[in-house]
């Protein structure tokens, strides 16, 4: 069992604070998913965290976890974990969270597997980011964070900084066996809390180490401050000889990267966000480069806070088709291209940036697999609007959204055979005219009934188009939730 020692970590440290006067909630979660078609259509399996197999299943979620305190002054510990088990077409049991926090003021140290925070009242196809939707199951992680951004000495609450900084391991069946994953983020803000701000920011993620059943092992310090450092690698070469540049020409590892420009307004009445991101991989994302940047992501967000029937309602836009352009390397026409990214792929680390089986970023990029592992992506160049709004109709809220997709493939490069020149290639994708495809969801939550103890929920998904299967499905869920132990106080 390869969270064996994870688990073992946390039943120790839950034994040690079980003694703080520590209030546990628990949530009971027993649901059921089911189509006209094999496969579940896209909204009921999408973001969910990789908890719900593809095909019909009935799916059972018990999760339990402290309450923070109120007190920035000590330090606050937590804890939290959340088993699932599902029956489809096979078995299957599984951890999903299990994680220990320690905080003081502004200050986390997280170790383990937990969710990360639900943004746009969960409208977001992406979740607000691009490389990290949460569409997959996690990775254990040891993590040091700024929990909230906070204010720059001197500068009269004005400028205000958050940042993060992380390494975890990949425990799922991939090409390259227990790869790591760095990730370290940087945001500045401007503005108050109240009223207009501007944020800028980046996240950065490098797949490294782990045992390539090619190269061999490709871990050590080394390659952990490469990855941190963003420095190029070595040569590559395996047990017949034969040699790979890929890490010393470019980055060692499978870098992978978010830049955000947001634009906010917060008062008593309304939120709104408007915010630009663009995404990129290795030598494509140098800063050089951002000027030829042509992969964004738009999102416009509208929080009502004294509106019932339509509370939020969000619109994002989403193009990913040039992935870095298609420039030859200079002095190197015979060599692979800077450009032709195929996000959320790499040739080293085959498995890309997935986990379990599901795209940890972008939902829409789809994985292609070999030998029951995944061996890459087969869709990554899309167009996309996306829609949801929340509200609440007499005592029933409802949530909906609509995903209207093209759907181009990878990026393809084309030689006309006249030599190896920049000039002799042209771009093309695996899905020339775009494949079309839609996909809806509505919920509705209901409100609890005495005499019933359960919070009772449905969702009606539909899949629509050329590039998925036409699909009509539903969930129904039973919730359950409250305090295991009463002790404590949030003071």
């Amino acid at each position: 069992m390869k969270y064996r020692g994870l688990v073992l970590f946390f039943v120790f440290v839950c034994q040690t604070l079980v003694a703080q006067n520590k209030k546990v909630n628990y949530e009971a979660e027993l649901s059921t998913q089911f189509s006209s078609e094999s496969n579940l259509p896209f909204w009921l399996v999408t973001n969910k965290y990789g908890i719900y197999p593809d095909e019909n299943n009935g799916t059972l979620n018990f999760r339990i976890h402290s309450t923070p305190t109120n007190n920035s002054k000590k330090i606050d510990f937590n804890y939290g974990t959340s088993l699932v088990g599902s029956q489809g077409k096979s078995s299957d049991f599984f951890i999903d969270e299990l994680y220990v926090s320690a905080d003081w003021r502004q200050i986390g140290i997280n170790v383990g597997m937990q969710h990360r925070a639900v943004k746009f009242d969960g409208l977001s196809l992406t979740n607000g980011d691009m490389l990290y939707s949460g569409n997959a199951r996690m990775y254990p992680e040891v993590k040091i964070q700024l929990n909230d951004f906070i204010a720059v000495p001197f500068s009269n609450k004005w400028l205000w900084i958050k940042g993060s900084f992380s390494n975890g391991i990949m425990l799922d069946d991939r090409y390259v066996d227990n790869a790591n994953v760095h990730h370290k983020t940087a945001f500045l803000r401007i503005g108050k809390k109240q009223g207009l701000s501007f944020t800028v920011g980046l996240d950065h993620y490098v797949q490294w180490g782990g045992e390539s059943p090619k190269w061999g092992n490709l871990g050590g310090f080394d390659a952990f401050m490469d990855a941190v450092l963003v420095r190029e690698g070595k040569v590559l070469v395996d047990d017949d000889g034969n040699e790979s540049i890929s890490e010393s020409y470019n980055k060692s590892g499978n870098h992978i990267g978010q830049n955000t420009f947001e634009l906010a307004y917060s008062s008593q009445k309304i939120e709104s966000v408007l915010s630009l991101k663009n995404i990129y991989e290795d030598k494509s994302g140098d800063f050089r480069h951002i000027k030829d940047v042509k992969d964004w992501n738009l999102t416009f967000y509208l929080k009502l806070k004294n509106s019932k029937l339509i509370s939020s309602f969000i619109y994002e836009y989403y193009y990913t088709k040039d992935q870095g352009g298609y420039i030859i390397r200079p002095n190197h026409p015979v060599e692979p291209v800077i450009g032709f990214d195929r996000y959320f792929s790499n040739g080293i680390f085959r498995s890309g940036w997935t986990s379990h089986k599901r795209t940890i970023g972008m939902p829409l990029f789809t994985p292609s697999y070999e030998d029951g592992i995944v061996n890459g992506i087969s869709n990554n160049a899309v167009v996309a609007h996306h829609f949801g709004i929340t509200g609440t109709i007499g005592k029933v809220k409802y949530k909906t959204l609509l995903t209207f997709s093209d759907n181009f493939g990878t990026p393809q490069l084309v030689n006309d055979g006249q030599g190896n020149l920049e000039e002799n290639y042209s771009k093309n994708y695996s899905y020339p005219n775009g494949l079309s495809q839609q996909s809806y969801m509505l919920e509705l939550i209901f409100p609890k009934w005495k005499k019933f103890p359960f919070e009772l929920s449905t969702s009606l998904a539909v899949d629509n188009g050329k590039y998925l299967n036409d699909n009509i499905g539903f969930q129904i869920k039973l919730l359950k939730k409250g305090l295991l132990s009463k002790k404590g106080n949030n003071n």
